[in-house]
């Protein structure tokens, strides 16, 4: 039975007193983030693509910034009876199902080169032994108790809701009235059955006050001041089983084969299994730095989550980012209305790392952002075509630079009153580094990819300023166009070390066409001059990164 108030509040302050509850802000060895672990019950889209894509990009960032070891966790989360009716409608064993789903998660982040420490599944049998020690654990430290559960349960969202949370409404398709999730839409039924509760009450006030006193710790602010009010309408326990009747498909409650344990219980403790809990070597990988979530699972991130490993003992994750969701024309994406974007048709478009700068360029964290494959072509070709590209292809032309090599830069040139536009430049591709990082350390990419393509454009208006092209007509002139060819490298050079946490590929080609050596692409050397003076290969800029299918 649930423990009395009384209890309740003296075991509160006793833990907040404990040597336990210092340990949720130690700091961990290695850097290490996560996706969400997506679910079977469909096919990869696009926002599967951009979370993922969001972790690895951090993940790549912060190796170069710091060169830190950095490991990524993504994966499926193949229990729950939404799983057991998919695999029924597509007439499948259920773990055959989950086979070819997930199959097709790991296919996208190979095909889009997302690289991954782990790739988890909840059918793994590691997985469930450390679903089964967490629950027996949380269960011997006083928080789980056996009760009634009464109330409304959404199979669609595998969630129990509050009944603030529900709304009637009237199903044209029946003629009949219902009751839906108010955040989801989808249907909801009265629920009556003995289940294993959780104490989440003990710890919603806890979870509000370290909110409240870490405001990064649930990012950006938006989601941030979702989750407390979402702490404010959270009553009562937590069911976290289910009659093994209802939910067969599913990790037993250990000593107790009548209950299935609750598919988000077993599906958040994935984040540990990776990193090696229970054994003592987990702390290598554990706190997690950063779990990239959808804004849709915030409540069981950002409450849920930390309850359980309170009630563990074990140590908080530093951050959890909630990103928005994508929309197609302004609409919503489902199923139902047929306008889910397949990221593996449109990659066959626009090349998996054409798409994926996509996602980053224009994928905003604070807000819902825009799909249309116009948009995705604009993008591409106005930035790394006509910008990037052509920068490349003008300064590597033998108009500019006959002699194919890395020019000396002339100070003297560049001190004159009247070059001011071009010594900004020359300050903003020192300031570069610095400005990227201050915007990515946010998970803001897209801005450090605005003022890394900023610098391209930059370079192409100073040679169009100087009409570069017929300096070479004058043998005092030779110098400045000497300095300004030296510059756009510069700038192009910079940008390509920047670029390879987010175009890896494209980067690297940009980087060999200015022959710049492997051990020399580093966080420190975007920060210096380069003083290089071999000769380079040059070849025509669209040869390295115009591909006629952005046309």
């Amino acid at each position: 039975m649930r423990l009395p108030d009384l209890v309740l509040c003296h075991l509160k302050r006793q833990f907040l007193r404990s040597a336990s509850h210092k340990l949720f802000f130690k700091r961990c060895k290695t850097y290490y983030a996560t996706t969400p672990i997506y679910y079977v019950n469909s096919v990869p889209h696009i926002g599967h693509l951009y979370t993922t894509t969001l972790a690895d990009t951090a993940c790549r960032w912060k190796q170069l910034v710091t060169d830190t070891e950095c490991r990524l966790a993504t994966g499926t989360d193949e229990y729950g009876s939404k799983v057991m009716k998919a695999a029924a409608i597509n007439d499948m064993e259920t773990i055959e199902y989950c086979n070819k789903i997930s199959s097709r998660f790991k296919e996208m982040c190979d095909e889009f080169g997302l690289s991954y420490h782990d790739f988890i599944r909840t059918t793994e049998e590691r997985h469930k032994e450390t679903v089964q020690h967490f629950w027996e654990v949380v269960q011997s430290n006083g928080y789980i108790y056996k009760g009634i559960y009464e109330g409304w349960y959404c199979t669609s969202d595998e969630t129990f809701l509050t009944q603030s949370q529900v709304e009637e409404v009237h199903n044209k398709s029946t003629g009949k009235s219902e009751y839906v999730s108010i955040e989801s839409g989808h249907a909801v039924e009265w629920t009556k059955e003995t289940n294993y509760m959780f104490q989440l009450s003990f710890f919603t006030d806890i979870i509000r006050e370290k909110i409240l006193s870490d405001p990064d710790f649930v990012y950006p602010s938006k989601a941030r001041n979702a989750v407390l009010k979402l702490l404010d309408e959270q009553i009562g326990d937590l069911s976290i089983s289910r009659e093994r009747s209802r939910v067969p498909w599913g990790i037993p409650v250990p000593r107790d084969s009548s209950q299935t344990i609750y598919v988000w219980m077993d599906a958040l403790v994935n984040y540990l299994t990776v990193s090696g809990y229970p054994r003592s070597s987990y702390t290598e990988m554990w706190p997690a730095d950063v779990h990239f979530i959808g804004v849709d699972i915030l409540k069981f991130h950002a409450i849920f989550w930390p309850a359980f490993l309170m009630a563990a003992g074990i140590e908080l994750p530093k951050q959890i980012v909630a990103s928005s969701h994508w929309t197609i024309d302004y609409s919503k994406m489902s199923k139902s209305k047929g306008n889910v974007v397949d990221p593996f048709d449109i990659a066959g478009k626009v090349t998996a790392e054409g798409f994926k700068y996509f996602l980053l360029r224009q994928g905003v964290l604070e807000h819902d952002c825009n799909y249309t494959e116009s948009l995705v072509y604009e993008v591409i070709n106005a930035d790394l075509v006509n910008v990037l590209g052509n920068c490349l292809n003008r300064a590597g032309a033998k108009k500019l630079n006959p002699q194919n090599h890395y020019p000396p830069f002339h100070k003297e040139i560049f001190s004159k009153d009247e070059l001011d536009l071009d010594m900004n430049y020359i300050q903003q591709v020192k300031n570069l580094p610095a400005v990227a990082d201050s915007h990515c350390s946010k998970f803001h990419f897209y801005n450090a990819i605005h003022e890394i393509i900023s610098i391209a454009r930059e370079a192409n208006m100073m040679v169009h300023r100087h009409q570069a092209w017929k300096l070479d007509e004058h043998p005092d002139d030779l110098k400045l166009l000497e300095s300004i060819v030296h510059s756009v490298f510069e700038g192009l050079r910079v940008a390509g070390i920047l670029l390879q946490p987010m175009i890896p590929t494209l980067a690297t080609k940009l980087l060999d066409k200015l022959n710049i050596p492997l051990n020399e692409r580093t966080w420190v050397k975007a920060n210096k001059v380069h003083r290089n003076t071999h000769s380079l290969w040059y070849a025509v800029a669209y040869d390295f990164i115009y591909n006629e299918r952005f046309q």
